[in-house]
Formats: structure tokens, sequence, C-alpha cells
């Protein structure tokens, strides 16, 4: 087995960052993008990106969040904006159901994907499209969002490559 392949752990601060804070590499395979508390003892936590190599965590330039994912060009993020203080259950629709944006990096604008008090989460790019899972429709499904033509998601059943 080389050391590259070899698991190591990432440690950012005082903690290290564990499974369920860590979110998918930058498109450039270089960094991780993982959530903290660590700019506030008081605000929401953001989003920071770390190098896989070491050094400093570096914050981005949204308000909140506590998931996401790059487009491939890394320009977009993909994210659920706040963070959820307690496990919704089976059609929760509270004040803490669960919403994806998509920001510009460059400018952070925001586009937010269309729901109705839905539950998304877990966003992911494929091509220009973000994939997520949602209980919009009943039972959590996978759907799609076009960022080209932002229409309303559609639902992936009967989904065939």
């Amino acid at each position: 087995m080389s050391s590259s392949s070899r698991p190591r752990a990432v440690n950012c601060g005082a903690s290290p960052i564990t499974r369920r804070t860590i979110a998918p590499l930058t498109p450039d395979g270089k960094s991780i993008l993982f959530v903290s508390g660590r700019s506030s003892s008081t605000d929401p936590p953001k989003l920071f990106t770390v190098p896989l190599e070491g050094g400093y965590p570096a914050e981005l330039p949204l308000p909140m969040g506590s998931s996401g994912a790059f487009s491939p060009d890394g320009s977009l993020l993909a994210y659920t904006p706040k963070i959820q203080w307690q496990a919704a259950w089976k059609r929760y629709r509270g004040g803490q159901t669960m919403a994806i944006w998509i920001a510009r990096l460059s400018d952070s604008h925001v586009e937010k994907i269309p729901r109705n008090n839905s539950n998304d989460f877990n966003p992911m790019w494929v091509g220009r499209k973000v994939y997520f899972l949602s209980d919009r429709n009943g039972p959590v499904s996978l759907f799609a969002y076009d960022t080209a033509s932002h229409g309303l998601p559609k639902s992936c059943a009967g989904f065939s490559p």
C-alpha cells in the first residue's frame, strides 16, 4: 500500500474533523469542505475549506451552512444554509425543514432550489444538475435540479442510467 492511499486523520483546530462534519473534496482534490462554529461562539456554524496537506482553514463567503458540495468547476456550492438542532422525523414540516441553496462563490449570490417546506438534503453535483434527497412527494426520494433551466426539481424515481 502506498503512503498516499493510507487513511490519515485530518485535524482542524482543537478537534478532529469527523465523518459527521465532513463534506466533499474541492473539485481540484486539494482541500476538504467542513462545517465549524470556529469563527464565533454565538453565531451559527459556517462552511470552511482546509488543505489536505495542511494549512489554515479558509471561511467560505456565506453567513452560515451545515453541508455542501462544489460544482465540477468549483464556482458554485450547493449547500444547506441552516443547521438542524434536532433530528427531523418523517414528513416533518416545522421550522427546521432543510432547504438547498446554490451560492455563486465569486459574489455570494444565492439561488434557492424551489420547494414547499420540504426537507431537502445531501446535495451533490453531476454536470450542471444538483441531485439531492427530499421528502417533497412523501417518502424520501432522489431529486434532480437543473441549474440551466431553473425549473422545478424532478423526481428520479424510475431513473435508469
